[in-house]
């Protein structure tokens, strides 16, 4: 995530709210007054004419997270009149510009170290494996329309795949032939949804507080496109525990106060919503089945993921319900191709 929930913790401290409008944009309010930012998160530290070249990339303000930041770093930063956190080992620190406002964050001198910077994640990837899951016997046509990538593109993810021993091509088309170990690469290589999430807590039930969130963005923010996953959707699909925390995802996010919820940290969150990069966890269409919430739904893949990082001991089992519905469903849907 570019918010990690240590830094949203420590917003949330200061009496600053975060509201995503996009997977790498964000308002940030501070009473009144309100601050449109771009975030740029780096995973190794700047130097200042790292900062000068993102200034002439991004002419609007931006907030710059990165693992630490020299002074000279952070004066070329606020220079901009930009903000800053650094986030690293649980301890954060930064300076945050709201209008006239220069709300810092324990800022301290913060020690350099370089690492190797990592690659681009493979969304196409990971999405080409949710819509073969849901599509056996696909050709590549269909798989490139499903996934909204070129045919090249998916014949090159498909030699990944079929080097991982789970998919292959037969006379009908491409196939997952091995969904139990399709299902243990998903878990063991995706790296989460990514863009900015925000906690909340509420006294209401999971279940009712993701219906209220629903109607809340349909209402204020247009295009919006809500998906419930976690404990509410595995409990709508696969049965087994009582939701613990309800978690969503929007394409634009909105200010939850005015719907009765209350910012929170990670401890004592009972909602997650994210405003996420990856859109493949988003269903070509809506899962049908007996959700009594009438909820959208996200990708059961998703709903697998959320699930085993739930809060409360039970989640493997939840988890497990849900590895064995969509092993059923897999199973039916290659049977009807």
């Amino acid at each position: 995530m570019l918010i990690s929930a240590g830094v949203w913790r420590e917003l949330v401290g200061v009496g600053l709210t975060l509201i995503p409008r996009g997977p790498d944009q964000l308002d940030l309010r501070y009473g009144q007054t309100v601050a449109v930012l771009t975030v740029v998160k780096s995973a190794i530290p700047l130097t200042p004419g790292d900062v000068a070249a993102l200034a002439d990339r991004h002419p609007a303000p931006c907030l710059i997270v990165v693992p630490s930041a020299t002074p000279a770093v952070r004066a070329a930063i606020e220079a901009h009149g930009w903000s800053w956190l650094t986030d690293a080992d649980q301890q954060v620190a930064g300076v945050l510009r709201v209008g006239a406002e220069r709300i810092a964050l324990n800022v301290r001198q913060a020690v350099v170290s370089r690492s190797t910077r990592p690659g681009p994640v493979p969304w196409g990837t990971f999405t080409l494996v949710r819509r073969m899951i849901g599509r056996p016997y696909a050709n590549q046509r269909e798989l490139a329309a499903l996934v909204g990538v070129s045919q090249p593109r998916v014949s090159q993810a498909l030699r990944v795949l079929a080097d991982q021993g789970f998919v292959r091509r037969g006379p009908a088309g491409w196939t997952v032939h091995d969904i139990d170990t399709a299902l243990r690469w998903w878990l063991d290589s995706y790296p989460g949804p990514g863009g900015l999430r925000t906690l909340w807590y509420s006294l209401d039930p999971p279940i009712e507080q993701a219906r209220a969130v629903a109607e809340v963005l349909a209402t204020e923010a247009a295009g919006s496109h809500p998906a419930v996953s976690g404990d509410v959707a595995a409990d709508a699909i696969a049965p087994w525990r009582s939701p613990v925390r309800a978690v969503l995802y929007a394409r634009a996010g909105v200010d939850l106060t005015g719907a009765g919820f209350v910012p929170a940290g990670e401890e004592e969150a009972t909602l997650e919503l994210t405003v996420p990069r990856d859109v493949g966890l988003w269903p070509p269409t809506q899962l049908s089945g007996p959700s009594p919430a009438a909820l959208p739904l996200a990708d059961p893949l998703q709903i697998l993921w959320d699930v085993r990082r739930a809060p409360g001991p039970d989640s493997e089992e939840a988890a497990d319900r849900v590895w064995q519905f969509i092993r059923r469903r897999h199973r039916e849907q290659g049977a009807a191709a």
